[in-house]
């Protein structure tokens, strides 16, 4: 019978695979250009180590892993116009094993039959969404850390060493895709090893020893070879850059996002289309809430508007995840509950509470919470499967609950998929509009649209500086544009306040919303 159940359950995974194959393979025929801010750093890391330029991709913000795994694409050729054909091929490959690792961690949770071929079948938009529209490393943090949890909340965790060697493994290469794993991965394993050294019996404390001393050599074998390189890259023990520019951009005095606030910066190398490649550079004042009590009540506020925009992310993704957490609670405070089904609920509780800790304290992006919306669709057929086991849900029941689960997951991912089409922002035919009609190419500023203007002069083959600290005063601005070497000044939108002797409007009114202002080069001016 077992192993009747296990070629079912291989036919579904198999069947659920081909119909993802085919779907990310028919969603490439949707292509368009957007290329995000994120994006466009990682490509451009990855084209670094192609080209053997390691000293700039080494890169304290942008973790590693989902720029080498676009390398090998890149060394079969690589064209600019096809940018986001390389982090959406990544992605869609790591979706695919992203649904291998759900299947996997359900097998961990006891699904089987029904059950798991509906949660299975309702990965599959989801996943695609994640793959498609983000060009981040996101996914890939998701889909290792399903792998991670499918061995540390695995029965037979404790039988073997090779366990905790497979969760540093895979805690390590999390690492390498983003820097905040450390912290998570640090906790959760030490955490979870001591619940299993404290509950266990005497062979089963010595393992446990084992499995956490070879789990965190492995860990920190390849998280360490990375600290050392930035180290020594930065000249000072540095874990990631990122935390400290993203600690100080909530800052209560700190006003503006990207840059925009801070004037025209130089991007930090040649091959680097803006400063965003590593923002390291910008020199931000850090705070902390415990120099004033008005930093301590700025604090507070964060983690509250935070813990809303939590429930509400999760709530986005569906209906029904505060729902499966509070009926979760229910059942573990409630006295006569099965020890196995009590345990795991727990343990699905306080893996999401540990995971989006460090993210409230912070500040909330959607795909963050990739994790925790997987392991709640999880968590949600199975409450139905042991609710079900235990008599409490009738056959009849159960599949229409089943019903209403899948379909509270499916509808966002589908109607985002629905929507992808048309949601192109038109910048790659600007880009190559302004190359074939005016030649463009140069160090680029702009009075606005930061996103926009970036990806323009990424397909421009140019560098942006940003958006100038004061783009009212005609005087002022000039001054910081010939100082910076801007060839071209972008304004969006009304440009009736610039009035620049240096710069000569080139478009003549030809685009939309956009005047183009370009550096009288055959003039010389002392700056």
């Amino acid at each position: 019978m077992g192993n009747k159940n296990l070629i079912l359950d291989n036919w579904d995974l198999s069947i659920v695979l081909i119909a993802y194959s085919i779907l990310a393979i028919v969603s490439l025929n949707f292509y368009h250009f957007n290329l995000g801010a994120d994006g466009i750093s990682y490509i451009s890391i990855a084209l670094k180590y192609v080209n053997g330029d390691w000293v700039n991709a080494i890169n304290g913000v942008w973790s590693p892993l989902y720029s080498w795994l676009m390398i090998p694409i890149m060394l079969i050729g690589y064209n600019t116009a096809y940018a986001t054909y390389i982090t959406r091929i990544v992605s869609l490959i790591v979706g695919f094993f992203t649904i291998i690792g759900i299947n996997k961690l359900s097998t961990t949770f006891r699904l089987q039959g029904l059950i798991k071929r509906c949660l299975l079948i309702t990965s599959i938009p989801m996943i695609l969404f994640f793959a498609i529209f983000y060009d981040t490393p996101d996914l890939l943090v998701a889909c290792l850390l399903i792998y991670y949890f499918s061995f540390i909340f695995e029965s037979n965790y404790l039988t073997t060493s090779i366990n905790g060697v497979w969760c540093g493994l895979i805690g390590g290469l999390a690492f390498l895709s983003k820097a905040y794993i450390l912290p998570f991965f640090i906790v959760h394993f030490i955490f979870f090893n001591l619940v299993y050294y404290f509950k266990g019996c005497k062979i089963d404390k010595i393992q446990v020893k084992k499995n956490l001393i070879v789990g965190l050599a492995v860990f920190f074998i390849i998280s360490g070879i990375w600290i050392v390189t930035l180290s020594e890259k930065y000249d000072k023990p540095t874990i990631s850059t990122a935390i400290g520019y993203n600690h100080a951009i909530i800052g209560p005095n700190y006003l503006k996002h990207q840059g925009e606030s801070l004037g025209l910066t130089k991007p930090p190398n040649p091959t680097a289309t803006s400063v965003w490649e590593d923002p390291s550079v910008i020199k931000l004042k850090d705070w902390s809430a415990f120099e004033s009590w008005d930093n301590f009540k700025f604090q507070i506020k964060i983690i509250i508007d935070n813990l809303y925009l939590t429930l509400f992310l999760i709530e986005y993704y569906s209906i029904l995840s505060i729902v499966i957490i509070i009926i979760s609670l229910y059942y573990i405070l409630k006295p006569n509950t099965e020890k196995y089904f009590k345990k795991n609920l727990i343990y699905l509780l306080i893996t999401i509470s540990f995971y989006s800790a460090g993210y409230i304290l912070l500040f909330i992006q959607e795909r963050f919470f990739w994790p925790v919306i997987i392991l709640l669709m999880i968590w949600g057929f199975y409450l139905i499967n042991n609710l079900y086991k235990n008599k409490n849900l009738s056959l009849k029941l159960r599949n229409i609950l089943l019903i209403i689960l899948m379909g509270s997951f499916i509808l966002t991912p589908a109607y985002e998929l629905f929507i992808y089409p048309n949601t192109d922002n038109g910048t790659y035919d600007l880009s190559k509009t302004l190359q074939k009609d005016y030649g463009m190419q140069g160090n680029i500023a702009s009075n606005g649209l930061w996103s926009n203007t970036l990806q323009i002069a990424y397909y421009l083959d140019s560098q942006y500086y940003g958006i100038p600290k004061n783009i009212n005063d005609s005087v002022e601005l000039e001054n910081e544009l010939l100082a910076n070497n801007i060839s071209y000044y972008f304004v969006w939108g009304d440009s009736s306040n610039v009035h620049l002797l240096n710069y000569k409007e080139i478009t003549n009114g030809k685009i939309q919303g956009l005047m183009i202002y370009a550096w009288n080069n055959r003039q010389t001016y002392d700056v």
